[in-house]
């Protein structure tokens, strides 16, 4: 018997299907991305359509028995014609044939959807790059490092020395939420800096960050119920951002680090590092249920695995951004 795959609306599913389906699915991105939300708070986010646009499938080995296997895309924020497919099935129910049911219900509506590739991260080795190999439509676009920073006391001693020293002319500050007014236009003019990064053209194009477009990225990277945290560098002579670092939060132990950027004019002075040790600070100060930050960074990107180095980051795993054709052959 073929196993089944069927539409999962977390509206209408049983609490039973709900609460397997997000076990599932943070336990998948746990291990993929070194964290992920509770299952119990995005329970929550589903059932109150409070987790963004995305379309979801449930997978069983058979009618009568539980979700094991769980598919989600959503399109790339930078790009529509482009999916991002996360895709778990449970550690005792692989090998039955059910991934790769789930792949081909996924391909079929983004064929529909208008989409004609999709991407995904797969970790290198069994069972995740085996899986997606198997299609021949598949490229690898860059291969990532996945560390981790412990936020023990080490680390934060390490951090506090960091950030009680920066370099002459700089001012380190942070926020939660949404940039203060006065520093949006700055703020956005370093996150449009994001494409300097080796790598990071794959994942993104060229854009505006004027205010209107910073405030709809705060609001796109905070609709799952996401905390937003902000380490900055300010000029002391124009109290202007010229260097930035961006983490969200959920109730999971481990929060995800996300983009690093500094002004041209501003870079080699230490400022990376200085605001990721200010991160850091604020992120244990103001989430005590923190345990560590999480970060991918493309190999080539030598300059940010050298900052994570100087703040103890630790390598956990390697990983692969892929890219599947939909072009009907």
């Amino acid at each position: 018997m073929s196993p089944l795959v069927e539409p999962f609306d977390p509206v209408a599913a049983t609490h039973p299907d709900l609460a397997a389906w997000t076990m599932i699915f943070t336990a998948g991105q746990g291990e993929l991305s070194g964290g992920a939300p509770r299952a119990e708070d995005l329970a929550v986010r589903l059932r109150s359509q409070r987790a963004g646009e995305g379309w979801r499938w449930a997978g069983r080995l058979s009618a009568a028995e539980p979700v094991v296997g769980v598919a989600e895309l959503r399109r790339q924020p930078h790009e529509a014609r482009i999916g991002f497919l996360r895709l778990f099935v449970a550690p005792e129910a692989r090998r039955e044939g059910l991934g790769r049911e789930l792949r081909e219900t996924v391909v079929e509506q983004a064929r529909v959807l208008g989409m004609d590739r999709f991407q995904s991260t797969v970790l290198v080795g069994e069972p995740g790059e085996p899986f997606a190999r198997a299609s021949p439509y598949l490229r690898t676009l860059s291969r990532l490092e996945l560390q981790k920073q412990y936020l023990d006391e080490v680390t934060l001693r390490r951090c506090w020395s960091l950030a009680a020293t920066p370099a002459r002319g700089y001012r380190l500050t942070h926020w939660e939420g949404p940039a203060p007014e006065a520093l949006v236009r700055s703020f956005g003019r370093v996150m449009g800096h994001l494409l300097d990064a080796p790598g990071a053209a794959l994942q993104m194009v060229a854009r505006s960050w004027g205010p209107a477009q910073v405030r709809e990225w705060e609001r796109k990277i905070t609709e799952d119920g996401s905390r937003l945290v902000v380490g900055a560098a300010l000029d002391r002579m124009s109290d202007q951002v010229v260097a930035a670092t961006v983490c969200t939060v959920t109730g999971g132990v481990v929060a995800d680090q996300h983009d690093t950027a500094v002004m041209p004019a501003h870079r080699r002075r230490g400022l990376a590092s200085r605001v990721k040790a200010t991160q850091a600070l604020r992120v244990h100060d103001l989430f005590p249920h923190v345990r560590a930050l999480a970060v991918t960074i493309d190999q080539e990107n030598t300059a940010m695995l050298g900052v994570n180095r100087s703040l103890l980051y630790e390598r956990v795993a390697e990983r692969l951004l892929v890219e599947e054709s939909l072009a009907v052959p």
